[in-house]
């Protein structure tokens, strides 16, 4: 494929993704742990795309959107960082790594979109004053579609122009400063890492670290695949919210 149909391929199925957020549905599809091994399949790399989007998805899982408090955007940073990961051929840990700055930048075309939006809003106030239901609707998707243009425009303008210039700039790196390379794979493995410990931050508390004691110490210690913590952390919650129910029918009783 040329680089300008690759560029519109994942441009497209990136601006969808991000556009399931607040344009249709919120069937989750915009996860990172989602969005990773689609672009992955666009691509021809399902294995590398489930791995940068399950690394990032680490990372955002403590990670809240609340008010008007938006987190850098997971969607956009795992469409571009997943592209140019498997395009390039970069190690998984550093495409983790350029997640960050991405999201950071897609961020700033998010505010702006959300600006122009509050524009819209006020002109469908004056169309509801005059009963304009057509003018209404066509705001309505108007304001909608920039969100697929939140995610499209980045991720096509990141694939078509970034490619050489990852790829020029890992060569140089590799040669001149593997340093630098090696400290981009610690630090997309330490990430991940950071995202547990803010999840873990918000939902800590005398009752439950008693299950994260032991799950902790079945998965670094017994060599617990994380299937088998998984498995045990279900039944250690159901047992939880089991005797929160019996300690509610007490009460009552």
């Amino acid at each position: 494929m040329s680089t300008l149909f690759t560029a519109l391929l994942v441009g497209l199925v990136a601006g969808i993704l991000e556009w399931d957020i607040y344009g249709w549905g919120h069937t989750q599809i915009s996860r990172p742990l989602v969005v990773g091994p689609i672009i992955g399949l666009v691509l021809g790399d399902l294995q590398m795309g489930l791995l940068i989007g399950a690394s990032i998805e680490f990372i955002y899982l403590g990670v809240i959107p609340v008010g008007a408090a938006i987190p850098p955007d997971a969607t956009t940073a795992t469409s571009i960082a997943t592209a140019l990961g498997i395009l390039s051929g970069i190690d998984t840990e550093v495409a983790v790594t350029l997640a960050i700055p991405v999201a950071t930048a897609a961020q700033l075309l998010q505010i702006f979109i959300w600006t122009i939006n509050a524009g819209l809003m006020h002109k469908a106030d004056r169309l509801v004053e005059q009963g304009n239901i057509k003018g209404i609707t066509k705001l309505q998707l108007t304001g909608s579609f920039m969100f697929f243009l939140q995610g499209f425009i980045p991720v096509f303008l990141a694939v078509l122009l970034g490619v050489d210039a990852v790829n020029g700039l890992v060569e140089i790196l590799t040669v001149q400063a593997p340093m630098v390379m090696d400290g981009f794979k610690i630090a997309g493995g330490i990430l991940p890492a950071l995202g547990f410990a803010m999840l873990f931050v918000m939902m800590s508390n005398k009752k439950l670290i008693p299950y994260f004691i032991i799950g902790f110490t079945f998965a670094a210690f017994f060599g617990g695949t994380l299937i088998a913590v998984a498995a045990l952390g279900l039944g250690a919650a159901l047992l939880h919210v089991n005797g929160m129910n019996n300690a509610a029918k007490k009460s009552k009783a």
